[in-house]
Order: structure tokens, then C-alpha cells, then sequence
């Protein structure tokens, strides 16, 4: 499978280069929106019912409308709301993606409370990256944030998955992960200094995405100089301690235009929900396919992705994209690159917003 995964990278890279808005290359990254139950109470979760991922549903569905694309998919995430790893079958689930999908990465999103020593054993038997949801470095913090009394149980369970990753599979990843707000963003240098102690590769932050007008006070967008300086200080504390930092852009920078598009996605990514919904980012404001009712090509290379790349090609960028900070960088400066996509939701949190700045300078 491995030669595979090869080729269909090297396709796809010549495809990007080129411009192609037609591909013969399938996405690289397939994530599949695994919602499950979860066990934490997030002061930035956007809720929702959403019906649960299975190992049968998973089997009957997701192998058969993806046939001959995720075994050709360089990374494959298992990514959707609530807590995967609580899935009744997970182990079973496990060794099923570790026989057929053996040479891809496989991406598990998680808590770090389901990360009990057999699973960690189980990981380590395969090629996965795990990303743990953890925004504060002490305690009382992490309970704020996420609802969960459990932050020394998280800790201690990343630490014996690095020593799991140290004795049997060093192709295991471990990757934290910081949600950037008001709340915890000083917090964020002590955040690379524990991820170095308890042994993680890397430190990944990215900004709130504001779907409540309640939220709108956890936004960076507000905190620029704050914010800035501190992803400075957090920078510099990667440095010294050879920590992996990714940061989002800082605020107020311009960067210098690259004549080609900044966002790949189209090209390499297919995001397809338990339902069978399909977004091309994690940004997008509208569906593009419903993989339940069309096949994968219709959707790939339909209406819906060629338009959004040929905007990127040609610089009539599509609305999707348009004030996006993964299309421009730049577009950080904008409010409208913190607020969701999703059209009614936006356009009602946008016009909040005015209305806000017209009360300030009355």
C-alpha cells in the first residue's frame, strides 16, 4: 500500500503545481467526522446532536464510498465530535485500520481521559498521531476550559503513552493541542514548558472560531498586542527547549505575496461526517457533497472543489475562501476570518458586531 500512497503524492503534488482544477489524484488527507459521546463540557464547543460513528457503520459505509481512496491517503483522521476513543468497539476498530490502512498515519483527536494504558498498547501497534485537547498547563485552568476535573489522570496517561512510544513504535506522534483565548493565553509558555516534560513532539495552537455572540469575548481578534507578545514568549521558550511550536499567523504582520495559492486543501483534503456530509477545509461554511447519496469523483472533481480551485488558481477567489487566514494570511486582521462560515450564523454574528462598534462610537 505504501507504493500507493507514494505515487498518489507525487500525482497530486504535480496537480497542485499545475493548477489542475480536475484531478486524477485523491486527497492525501481524508478525515471521517467520527462523532461519538463525549465526556467533556468545553466553554468553546459549538454543541450539537449528531448521530455516533461505529465500527459497523464504519465497515458498511465509509470503506465502501471511499473505496480506493483511503488506501492510497497519506494521513487518515478520525476526527468529529465528542470523544472517539469511547466508542464501545475501539480496540476491534483498531485493529481493523491497522490491517487495512497499515502504512497511512492515522490521526485519532482526543480528551486524553480515554487514553487508559491498553489503548495506549494498542497505538503503539500501529502508525498513528494523537492529538490531545488540552489548552492550559495546571489544573484549575484545564477544568475551566473543558469541564473536566481530570487533568492529572491526562497527564499521567500521556506520559505513559510516550513511554509506550519509547519502548515499542517511535513512529507514534504526540501532539498537544492549545485553543487560543482570552482565557488561556497566558498560560500558553508554561503549555510548551509541560509539553516538553511529559514528552510530546509538538505544541499545535489555533485560534477560536466564534460561532456565539457570548464567545465573542474569548477572541484573540480583540487581544492583538496581547497576543503577539506572548506567542513571542512562547516561541522563544520552543527554541530553548527544541519544542515544535505551530503557531497560527501573528496579528498585524503583512506577509509578501507568493504568486500561488496558500491553501492546498482542495487539492489534498475531503473531510466527510458520519451523516455523510462532505466539506473541502475545517473552515467551510457550506457542504459540498453528500457522500451518502453521490460517489466520491462526482463529488471530488464536481462543481463544488473545481470552483474552489480554479478561484485559487485564478484569483477570483471563492467566497468560501475569500477572508480566510489559511487562503491569506493577512485576513487574521479581519474579524470576519474569526467568525464562522456558516452563512446564517455569520451574517447574524457579523451584524452583532457592527452593532457593537456603532454603540462605541455613539
Amino acid at each position: 500500500m505504501m507504493d500507493q500512497i507514494k505515487e498518489n503524492a507525487s500525482v497530486n503534488g504535480v496537480e497542485v503545481k499545475s493548477g489542475q482544477i480536475k484531478l486524477s489524484s485523491t486527497p492525501q488527507y481524508v478525515t471521517i467526522g467520527a462523532h461519538y459521546k463525549c465526556n467533556s463540557n468545553c466553554v468553546f464547543c459549538l454543541g450539537g446532536e449528531f448521530p455516533d460513528f461505529s465500527l459497523e457503520l464504519y465497515k458498511a459505509f465509509f470503506e465502501k464510498k471511499l473505496e480506493g481512496v483511503l488506501n492510497k491517503a497519506d494521513h487518515i483522521g478520525f476526527c468529529g465530535f465528542g470523544e472517539i476513543l469511547l466508542l464501545p468497539e475501539i480496540m476491534q476498530f483498531l485493529d481493523r485500520i491497522n490491517t487495512t490502512l497499515y502504512d497511512s498515519k492515522k490521526v485519532f483527536t482526543t480528551n486524553g481521559i480515554a487514553l487508559k494504558p491498553a489503548l495506549c498498547d494498542k497505538l503503539s501497534e500501529g502508525n498513528y498521531s494523537i492529538l490531545i485537547s488540552l489548552h492550559a498547563a495546571e489544573g484549575n485552568l484545564h477544568k475551566f476550559m473543558t469541564g473536566s476535573g481530570h487533568f492529572d489522570l491526562i497527564i499521567k496517561q500521556i506520559k505513559y503513552l510516550k513511554e509506550t512510544k519509547e519502548k515499542k513504535n517511535k513512529n507514534l506522534h504526540i501532539n498537544l493541542i492549545f485553543l487560543l483565548t482570552t482565557l488561556n493565553l497566558h498560560n500558553l509558555p508554561d503549555f510548551v514548558r509541560l509539553a516538553q516534560e511529559i514528552g510530546a513532539d509538538r505544541v499545535t495552537c489555533n485560534y477560536l472560531t466564534v460561532f456565539e455572540p457570548e464567545q465573542l469575548k474569548m477572541s484573540l481578534f480583540f487581544k492583538q498586542d496581547e497576543a503577539n507578545k506572548v506567542f513571542c514568549e512562547a516561541q522563544d521558550v520552543a527554541d530553548k527547549l527544541q519544542m515544535t511550536l505551530i503557531l497560527p499567523p501573528v496579528f498585524g504582520k503583512k506577509s509578501t505575496p507568493v504568486g500561488k495559492p496558500a491553501c492546498y486543501d482542495p487539492w489534498n483534503f475531503f473531510y466527510v461526517e458520519t451523516q455523510g456530509s462532505v466539506n473541502p477545509c475545517c473552515f467551510a461554511g457550506n457542504h459540498i457533497g453528500y457522500l451518502d447519496k453521490e460517489d466520491f469523483g462526482s463529488i471530488w472533481n464536481g462543481p463544488g472543489y473545481t470552483s474552489l480551485r480554479e478561484g485559487l488558481v485564478t484569483g477570483d477567489i471563492h467566497t468560501w475562501c475569500k477572508h480566510c487566514y489559511r487562503y491569506n494570511p493577512d485576513n487574521v486582521n479581519d474579524i470576519r476570518s474569526h467568525i464562522t462560515f456558516r452563512p446564517e450564523t455569520r451574517e447574524k454574528l457579523l451584524r452583532y458586531v457592527q452593532e457593537i462598534n456603532a454603540s462605541d462610537k455613539r
